[in-house]
């Protein structure tokens, strides 16, 4: 369901819209509110879910950009979930329960906004290591002139991305023709290319890394034990330079450990939000 979140048009997946904390799901990146499907009905039961597609992904229209305006930079992003904390929370405590890149969303907003959140779930963080486009090439690229040819560049996109999901399951069967057609649906939206180049080479640009030491709000820190997209050893680092956190590997599981094992997953985060909000 379309939301308009200041002034922008986005996809939102809402659940228990009256429960007693507001939990906000991002996912990471080239997903979409589809990669939550395994867990927002048991999260429902804790409170309001707020599932939603991160500008670049899923079925969040494509959004004008600006040189003083880009909704696709982190910046942005930071600013429309400060947004939705703000019209939807309604007093209620909050939790952010993030995924891969969507950990650095959260993380930003966490350090910046000290005192909204009460209890931060990072998966997999994709905060570690630095954004794969150094910020001269971002600017460089944000030029109309290779926007426009963003179809040609990205071309080759939907094989790689293809190999990216299958690298995100440890166990190949739970990789089914379902999973593959939620995940590849948006790419039947004729500007998902441009959604993306955008995303790509908006600014991701942050201090997050060297600032993990100052998050202080209950934080658990969990991941696949067979993860490489986002390697264990990097969760690791994170979770070491963040005070008091609580860290769990999910058996048998990579990536996208809240799909391959969602019980065992829910299990750990539903005790962790009930104690910490």
């Amino acid at each position: 369901m379309l939301q308009t979140i200041n002034g922008l048009q986005v996809n939102v997946d809402e659940f228990n819209k009256n429960g007693e904390r507001f939990i906000v799901l991002l996912h990471g990146f080239g997903a979409s509110v589809f990669s939550w499907r395994t867990v927002t009905q048991d999260l429902a039961r804790l409170g309001h879910v707020f599932a939603y597609d991160r500008h670049g992904f899923g079925n969040t229209p494509l959004a004008e950009r600006g040189p003083a305006n880009d909704p696709y930079s982190l910046g942005a992003q930071v600013k429309l979930l400060g947004s939705i904390i703000r019209d939807q929370a309604k007093g209620r405590p909050v939790v952010l329960v993030s995924h891969s890149a969507g950990a650095l969303v959260a993380t930003e907003f966490v350090l910046r906004n000290p005192d909204v959140v009460s209890a931060l779930v990072l998966e997999s963080p994709a905060v570690w290591r630095k954004p794969p486009i150094a910020p001269a090439i971002g600017r460089l690229l944000r030029n109309p002139r290779f926007e426009s040819r963003a179809e040609k560049l990205l071309e080759g996109f939907a094989k790689s991305g293809m190999k990216i999901l299958t690298s995100s399951f440890f166990d190949k069967a739970k990789l089914t023709q379902d999973v593959v057609d939620g995940y590849t649906a948006p790419m039947t939206r004729p500007e998902w290319k441009l959604a993306l180049w955008r995303f790509m080479t908006a600014s991701q640009t942050n201090d997050v890394r060297a600032n993990l030491w100052r998050i202080e709000i209950p934080t658990l820190i969990i991941t696949g034990d067979h993860d490489t997209i986002v390697k264990v050893e990097d969760t690791f680092k994170v979770a070491e330079r963040i005070l008091g956190h609580s860290i769990y590997l999910v058996p048998n599981t990579g990536h996208l450990a809240h799909e391959e094992d969602p019980a065992d997953f829910l299990r750990v985060t539903k005790r962790f939000i009930e104690k910490n909000s």
